[in-house]
């Protein structure tokens, strides 16, 4: 690939910088193949120009063998990635595939702090420059705020902290100005942030694009889908870009869409009416994973969103989890299962189900079930949090999706007719004839039990109080692994169609 500038050309004083952007890729390798393809189309039909590729962050996921592939095939071909916060959760194991696949000068955060040096500290930029032929491009990165509420927090990790929004702000200012004055033409911040805060009171790019000397903000984290301009308090054009969801169109979130971006900059300043972006979105099929077919469906399942209620591969995994835990328990059987909708990746698109797919559906590995004791007033209240967590514009937690359970979520976002359910779909236990402490026995998964989202309810403090651990039987399996059991042992997967989060409509 040539790399040099044409200053020349007619109407253009400026130089041309074209990027290819990406977000949220959670260790898919479904669609790299295409990836590599449209990437190498986009340097051709640009030749002669500045091309570069930026990851908006959350390349891997977990513990996954598709993350070597990821690391050889995306990491080595993108030119900076910000730190997200399924990156960081691998610790060590992240650090490793640092130091393995030569990635050292690849991954920024500018806001991330560690108590302790470890290998991974020291293989964190907080940004870095660019020479093209005498045109220089500066990278920052920022890490996102929550990651401390989002994150499986374990021994590998508990040693990294994430300045908030003011601190990183400073930050961001400094590192800014630093690659100005080292002659930077043009700057990218990669933001693994989300656009917006719980709250939706801080527009966090907004933040980020009134910070002197920033042109871009690439952004990540929510699989929100933005693309739009704002004028900064100098009075200078900035671009907001990230890819998602938006609302004409549902991606994954996996590498199934990027964002070509192709700008003009003089002194410093985009030529806002010289750029444009165009989002691709890619229809490749995984050729580095596993064919077998474990399950064939009788019809296709609908397109949902389980993270605002009833879904049909919510149902699935949600009755997979309750049916490993009640197949393999020393104790009493288990009333109904938990499955946070966040965590559901991707649906079953076809009527053959494979190991991939299963791995799309629910690529965590490293999170295992566990069944304890839930009241009432627990199971009323996560409920409720979750339901309105669907106003606050994020993907997690979501709806709970559940198994042996049903409930209705009225206008206010409030949930009612919440029934434990016996294995016909008949009412075991309508929760408005219980008491607050009442309890009944649930499944869920580790993750969840760290109180995660504000899930304070599910919260089990087991590490710091033994009797609590006591309550708790502990399951070596994660939703991937009990999914593939469970379909690959059940013929029939019963009533999964059956709607259990019912919306209630609004009184005339």
């Amino acid at each position: 690939m040539k790399i040099h500038n044409i200053l020349s050309a007619l109407n253009f004083s400026g130089t041309k910088i074209n990027a290819l952007i990406y977000n949220d890729i959670h260790g898919s390798v479904k669609h790299l193949s295409e990836f590599e393809t449209i990437q190498d189309g986009f340097y051709k039909q640009n030749d002669g120009e500045i091309n570069l590729t930026l990851s908006g962050g959350d390349v891997f996921l977990d513990k996954s063998p598709n993350n070597d592939i990821v690391a050889q095939r995306l990491c080595k071909k993108t030119d900076a990635i910000v730190l997200g916060n399924h990156d960081i959760e691998g610790g060590g194991y992240f650090g490793r595939l640092i130091k393995e696949y030569e990635l050292q000068d690849k991954f920024l955060s500018s806001n991330i702090t560690y108590k302790t040096e470890t290998e991974l500290s020291q293989n964190i930029i907080a940004s870095k420059m660019m020479d093209f032929d005498g045109t220089k491009v500066g990278i920052i990165g920022a890490s996102p705020f929550d990651f401390k509420k989002l994150a499986f927090i374990n021994s590998e990790v508990d040693f990294i902290d994430i300045k908030q929004l003011d601190e990183t702000l400073d930050i961001i200012e400094l590192e800014a100005d630093k690659l100005k004055k080292q002659g930077a033409d043009i700057i990218f911040l990669l933001a693994h942030t989300g656009e917006k805060s719980p709250d939706e009171e801080d527009n966090y790019y907004d933040e980020f694009a009134n910070i002197k000397g920033i042109n871009v903000v690439a952004g990540g984290h929510d699989h929100r889908q933005v693309d739009r301009w704002v004028v900064n308090k100098y009075g200078e054009p900035v671009k907001i870009i990230s890819t998602g969801q938006s609302e004409t169109h549902n991606f994954d979130g996996n590498l199934d869409i990027v964002a070509k971006l192709k700008l003009e900059v003089e002194n410093g300043v985009l030529e806002r009416d010289k750029c444009e972006a165009e989002f691709v979105k890619l229809e490749g099929c995984d050729d580095a994973g596993c064919e077998e077919i474990l399950f064939k469906l009788n019809k296709p399942l609908e397109p949902s969103k389980p993270i605002f209620g009833h879904s049909e591969i919510g149902n699935i995994v949600a009755d997979s989890n309750l049916w490993y835990v009640n197949e393999y328990t020393k104790g009493e059987k288990a009333d109904f299962a938990f499955v946070n909708a966040g965590t559901i990746r991707a649906n079953f698109d076809n009527l053959n189900v494979t190991c991939d797919d299963i791995k799309s559906v629910v690529p965590f590995t490293t999170s295992t079930l566990i069944k304890t004791k839930l009241t009432k007033k627990q199971i009323v209240d996560t409920l409720n949090w979750c339901a309105l967590s669907t106003s606050f514009g994020k993907v997690s937690p979501g709806c709970m999706q559940v198994s042996g359970m049903e409930y209705s979520i009225n206008p206010d976002l409030s949930v009612s007719d919440i029934h434990i359910l016996n294995s016909d779909g008949s009412i075991k236990y309508d929760l408005d004839n219980f008491d607050d402490n009442d309890e009944f026995t649930a499944v869920y998964d580790v993750f969840l039990a760290t109180g995660v989202a504000g899930l304070k309810d599910l919260k089990k403090d087991w590490e710091e109080n033994e009797e609590i651990k006591k309550e708790i039987e502990f399951f070596n399996t994660s939703r991937q692994e009990a999914l593939s059991e469970y379909l690959s042992k059940n013929s029939d997967l019963g009533n999964y169609q059956k709607q259990r989060i019912r919306h209630t409509p609004k009184s005339d």
